[in-house]
């Protein structure tokens, strides 16, 4: 094997490795939900927007995983026996 060759071999194997940490790393990658701490001296209108806001992202996540987890609304529930 000439060195030539060696070098190319090992910049394929180089570059096959990269792709494959990229895609673990984008399946890793994971959204957290950061909540405000308020003081309860803090404005109420301010309090009140930040509350739907939150509110607002957690329906979003919650509908994300039900698609996630393939959950129906129109399928019957299984119950247990």
């Amino acid at each position: 094997m000439t060195t030539a060759s060696l070098f190319g071999k090992l910049r394929e194997h180089k570059f096959e490795m990269n792709q494959l940490n990229d895609q673990e790393n984008e399946e890793k990658h994971v959204k957290n939900i950061a909540l405000r701490a308020t003081d309860q001296k803090g404005d109420q209108e301010s309090s009140e927007c930040s509350d739907s806001e939150t509110l607002n992202l957690l329906k979003k996540k919650f509908g994300k995983l039900l698609k996630k987890k393939n959950w129906d609304k129109n399928q019957p529930s299984k119950q247990v026996q």
